[in-house]
């Protein structure tokens, strides 16, 4: 028998042997407990069992399932679970389900932001500046500091998301073969995008206001330097802001389970609208999110 075959077994198992209740599945809104669960703490916990879990499984006559199977929960009509308590602030952690996506995504927000601190010979740029200034900010914990960290707070994840905003108005992500240049193997003149003139112009002997005179200006040959920096790393960024991304990941998690949040006083809430799940924070390696 195949691990997928003893999961799907023991699932079977436990909520055969439950007996079914009335309870009417309610969503997108609070839940008060009932009779049905005044039996059960909220604060009983297990090996790979959380608070009010084992509360929430009484009022739909269930069981939790434990750490090994990938879900909290499931109903009589066979709809699974994932069972987060809300801390002080409202917000839960996501564990390592979303690691993977949210890993790539920041390795290419780190990415950029050294990148960008590099681009010292061009600060004084506005919008370089205003992003260096930003990133390097010593009256808190360095934004790059934290996102290498994975502690990064709502305030600097909102930084952070307007420095890649303004990074796009400036960064080169397609344009027309229009700059005329001389070719260093043949002599022959071809036409060359933005980012290729800038890569020829930097490695040719000439002063630098030549090189702003052949690339149109030293504006776009600036552009041209920013955009070979960090092109690569900004085209996911190119239709989509950060916190859309993020907001992505998370709710991506839910694709085929229902997050249910859960509260000792207030009861529970089983989220059926994704778009309501969003992520305010990172903390501890993950994204932290709220419930709208």
């Amino acid at each position: 028998m195949n691990e997928k075959t003893r999961v799907t077994t023991r699932v079977k198992r436990i909520t055969q042997s439950i007996p079914i209740t009335n309870t009417k599945i309610s969503y997108d809104k609070w839940q008060p407990w009932t009779n049905l669960s005044k039996s059960v703490s909220y604060d009983k916990i297990t090996k790979g069992v959380g608070k009010g879990e084992y509360k929430l499984a009484a009022e739909f006559g269930t069981k939790p399932l434990g750490q090994n199977v990938s879900y909290d929960l499931q109903t009589e009509n066979g709809e699974k679970f994932e069972v987060k308590e809300l801390d002080s602030q409202e917000s839960f952690r996501l564990g390592v389900k979303v690691s993977p996506e949210y890993t790539r995504l920041i390795s290419n927000v780190i990415r950029i932001f050294e990148n960008v601190s590099k681009l010292k010979d061009v600060k004084s740029f506005p919008e370089i500046e205003e992003c260096i200034q930003k990133i390097e900010d010593e009256s808190r914990t360095p934004l790059i500091h934290g996102l290498r960290k994975n502690e990064v707070s709502q305030t600097n994840l909102k930084k952070a998301n307007e420095i890649i905003e303004l990074l796009k108005t400036i960064t080169v992500f397609e344009d027309k073969k229009n700059i005329k240049l001389y070719s260093s193997y043949d002599g022959n003149e071809y036409k060359y995008n933005i980012i290729d003139a800038y890569g020829k112009l930097s490695y040719e002997q000439i002063s630098i206001d030549e090189k702003y005179e052949k690339i149109g200006g030293n504006d776009i040959y600036i552009k041209a330097q920013i955009s070979n920096a960090i092109k690569d790393d900004m085209e996911i960024f190119k239709d989509k802001t950060l916190i859309e991304l993020l907001n992505e990941v998370v709710r991506n998690v839910f694709d085929d389970i229902s997050l249910v949040v859960v509260d000792e006083k207030k009861g529970y809430k089983i989220v059926k609208n994704k778009q309501n799940i969003i992520c305010n924070r990172i903390t501890s390696g993950n994204p932290r999110c709220k419930v709208l």
